[in-house]
């Protein structure tokens, strides 16, 4: 499994939109948690989805969302985006305040990128800039890292 993680408002969701536009299987971790029954409650249980995931052979899949970097990944891309984008993002789609600096707080401090070395070496933690208005060419920067041989 390949993880596309960052926090909210990073573009992950448009990514993978992106990614299977260009033919590639890419499933929302929400999705994943609802297919494999690991939900506590209201809040996805991260170890019970690892380890199902495991259990299944989901090996081959690209998993987005911003705990897809504890599901125990081989590879993870960190998406990252300009803080002014992201809180723009977050208004948007009706965040408040407070839901906003403490995101912005969690990208400051990187915590996604020290969360995915407890479970990765750093040569398996890619970070991709997003680049604003094109999430195609965000993509073809990961499918760069997945097929080497295709560089341009």
């Amino acid at each position: 499994m390949i993880g596309i993680s960052g926090i909210p408002g990073s573009g992950k969701s448009s990514v993978c939109d992106a990614l299977r536009k260009l033919g590639y299987g890419c499933r929302n971790v929400l999705e994943l948690e609802g297919a494999l029954s690991c939900l506590d409650g209201e809040e996805m249980d991260v170890e019970c989805l690892r380890e199902r995931l495991s259990r299944a052979g989901e090996r081959d899949i690209i998993a987005e969302g911003h705990y897809s970097h504890l599901l125990g990944p081989s590879a993870v891309f960190i998406l990252e985006r300009d803080e002014e984008k992201v809180a723009e993002t977050l208004r948007g789609r009706g965040y408040s305040d407070e839901k906003i600096n403490e995101n912005l707080d969690a990208l400051r401090s990187d915590i996604i990128y020290q969360e995915s070395l407890e479970f990765l070496p750093s040569s398996r933690i890619h970070r991709i800039r997003v680049q604003e208005g094109d999430t195609e060419a965000t993509a073809n920067k990961i499918l760069q890292f997945l097929n080497p041989a295709k560089k341009d």
